[in-house]
């Protein structure tokens, strides 16, 4: 099958699959420091394959042209960060999305951070349809995670894109089958939006259990300020000395931040974006 393949790296054993099983005609990612997955190995396997690799949105009249002149059969969307413009008359088109929840529940940009913010006890990864209305798509396979507490939202990132990976096999196994068997979400659940910014940061009065919690749903979205400046949080680890002052860098992205009865040791990225809503 000729594949559009568009997504990061965390699922990036789907597109391993899909490059060494089919034909991914083009690659179409993004890069966001915000995030704790970047593009890296998605973009070097690409060239290893000869795959063109493109950071530019598609148009309308680009996805028409490859469908109708190109040959290509399917697009393959996995943690992807533009909405793609769906044909007005879709007769050729065909589509399918990877969204990181047991939609309906959890129609959002933020599925994984959103569910452990909200402490469900479990949530899941959804094969679905694409659609010009987003995370609506018929489905076509679910699989569930359980939320444990040993677990932070890149375990289930990880859990979910295992499971992606069996759905994917399973689906091009039986593409016809499968596609004409997918099922309507019926149920309409409010959209979950963006985390508000105070549940994100880390602040010098919570105590060393609140901030590991903080991280523990957030990892790369979670922030502090080091100088008047905002950082995301790539790495922590609690200590339960006490600082002579609230910050104290140790090296470039290294830093030691007090709490309020000990402190964290934070790998520290500066933030230099605007926040996706």
């Amino acid at each position: 099958m000729k594949i559009v393949y568009f997504g990061s790296d965390v699922f990036f054993s789907c597109f391993e699959y899909l490059a060494e099983k089919h034909e991914i005609m083009a690659l179409y990612t993004y890069h966001n420091d915000e995030d704790f997955f970047n593009e890296n190995r998605i973009v070097e396997k690409a060239k290893a394959h000869g795959i063109p690799v493109h950071y530019e949105e598609l148009t309308q009249d680009q996805v028409r042209e490859l469908f109708e002149n190109q040959g290509c059969e399917l697009f393959f969307i996995a943690e992807y960060d533009k909405k793609l413009p769906v044909p007005e008359d879709p007769k050729q088109f065909r589509g399918i999305n990877v969204h990181s929840s047991l939609l309906p529940q959890g129609r959002s940009y933020y599925p994984i951070e959103c569910a452990m913010e909200r402490e469900l006890p479990k949530t899941g990864v959804t094969m679905h349809k694409i659609t010009n209305d987003l995370d609506c798509g018929d489905i076509l396979d679910q699989r569930e995670v359980t939320i444990t507490e040993q677990m932070d939202s890149i375990d289930i990132y990880l859990k979910n894109a295992e499971n992606t990976l069996l759905m994917l096999q399973a689906l091009m196994e039986d593409f016809e089958g499968t596609w004409n068997q997918a099922q309507p979400q019926g149920e309409v659940i409010p959209y979950w939006k963006r985390p508000a910014d105070a549940l994100l940061r880390v602040t010098h009065d919570m105590t060393v259990a609140e901030a590991l919690g903080c991280f523990r749903k957030f990892n790369g979205m979670t922030e502090v300020i080091l100088n008047g400046k905002i950082h995301f949080v790539f790495a922590m680890m609690p200590g339960s000395a006490m600082l002579p002052k609230p910050e104290m860098q140790v090296k470039a992205d290294l830093w030691l931040f007090a709490l309020a009865d000990g402190h964290i040791r934070v790998t520290v990225l500066e933030k230099k974006q605007e926040n996706r809503k």
